[in-house]
């Protein structure tokens, strides 16, 4: 079997699902969950972003000029360039005319096509890229350049220009964006981001950038006051990251009783996977709760087996989450049946019972415990587009009341959102 007793939950980005408001939330307002963006997953998230639309007043042309100047626009290309040293961070985008580079690309705004901008941007002058960018083929008649300074205080994310360069023929039709103390804005409280059956709960999401990585926490919404002490350094977040699997690309913690509402809500019950020569009963697993401690947790709950329900505890330990046992307790029999076949028969099954626990220890000793959004993925809006986050689970570990999981994040954009976020 390669599949642990139960099957992938929704988790994530991922961490990003573990955030049930079903009164759960804790006194000393610590997030219910935590998504660190590292490195090689940020560049796919910003370059999913665009093209992303503003909207400006709109402003008069200097003199010896007709018409007015743009009041739409769209950052066209975007790239993230790291933290500011202060909390915040620094990325560079290519502004359009609105609608000129769909026009200049028949594959349309919403078919992936490549961003305009790259890593090595944000290390050159930008007068040199827009010359750059205006030359291309299909080029509007103007293209604004900008250094954009990205901020977040409780609960709003701020994208503003610091620096910009123009050019193109028609350069100074270009909009003044270095006079705007805000280019755009997303509210980040009373969010939905978790699939149906819990598309009702709303939540509050603090940003903090590093260096190099994003840190997201997820809070009840409108039950936290300073969310800003758990977006700084965390020693336990930073040991993740290091020793996080080649593959993955972000790095999750969740508090466990969060995932216990997680599992009550989309895992009230479900079938174990259980494939064994000549047996053709399902087990089934229901009413699961999970608990913690450092470098071990423990999963209990209900395990139905033909017309036996079994309280059930999965013991895993170690670095890694390895399961290392399997305890079923049977429910009470009475042997007592004066027919002596039935009381043999009562007899081999409360054996065959105390065999069970043993049995689905030696399958699945050893195997890593997971959780992944696989068939629950995640949906959240930002700014112009809506998205859907997949979660793989690579690496599963457990630190006091917290679980945490290393993985692979995987975000598609999914289509127009029906009203971007103000």
């Amino acid at each position: 079997m390669r599949r642990s007793p139960v099957r992938r939950l929704a988790l994530g980005a991922a961490a990003l699902s573990l955030l049930l408001t079903s009164g759960t939330a804790r006194a000393d307002e610590r997030p219910l969950a935590r998504i660190v963006l590292m490195p090689e997953l940020i560049p796919s998230v910003v370059t999913q972003l665009v093209p992303m639309t503003i909207e400006l007043p709109a402003g008069e042309l200097p003199a010896g000029r007709t018409g007015a100047r743009a009041s739409r626009i769209e950052i066209e290309g975007l790239v993230y360039c790291g933290g500011d040293g202060s909390g915040g961070a620094w990325a560079i985008g290519a502004v359009y005319p609105a609608g000129a580079a769909a026009e200049a690309n028949t594959a349309g705004p919403n078919t992936g096509r490549p961003n305009v901008l790259a890593a090595p941007d944000c290390q050159a002058p930008l007068p040199a890229i827009a010359q750059r960018l205006a030359r291309a083929a299909g080029a509007p008649q103007w293209i604004e350049v900008i250094k954009a300074h990205v901020t977040w205080t409780p609960w709003m994310l701020r994208f503003a220009a610091a620096d910009t360069a123009r050019a193109g023929n028609n350069a100074g039709a270009a909009p003044p964006l270095s006079g705007l103390p805000q280019l755009k804005s997303f509210s980040t409280s009373n969010l939905h981001i978790l699939p149906p059956p819990g598309e009702q709960n709303r939540f509050d999401i603090a940003i903090g950038f590093s260096d190099s990585s994003i840190v997201a926490a997820l809070f009840p919404a409108g039950r936290t006051n300073n969310p800003q002490p758990y977006l700084k350094g965390d020693p336990v977040l930073a040991a993740e990251m290091a020793d996080a699997p080649a593959r993955a690309n972000a790095v999750t913690d969740a508090q466990y009783g969060f995932i216990n509402a997680l599992l009550r809500l989309y895992a009230p019950s479900f079938e174990v996977p259980l494939q064994l020569q000549g047996m053709t009963q399902r087990l089934t697993a229901r009413n699961l709760r999970a608990e913690g401690g450092d470098s071990t947790m423990t999963l209990t709950g209900q395990l139905d087996f033909g017309h036996v329900s079994y309280s059930a505890a999965v013991q895993c330990e170690g670095d890694d989450l390895a399961i290392r046992q399997v305890t079923l307790v049977p429910p009470p029999i009475k042997c007592d049946n004066a027919d002596p076949i039935a009381q043999l028969q009562c007899q081999g099954q409360q054996a065959a019972g105390g065999a069970f626990g043993p049995m689905l220890t030696s399958i699945y000793q050893g195997q890593r415990f997971r959780y992944s959004t696989v068939d629950r993925p995640l949906r959240f809006t930002l700014g112009d587009a809506q998205f859907a986050a997949r979660f793989e689970a690579l690496r599963s570990s457990s630190r006091g009341s917290t679980f945490n999981e290393d993985g692979n994040v995987m975000i598609e954009r999914i289509d127009r959102a029906p009203a971007a976020l103000r």
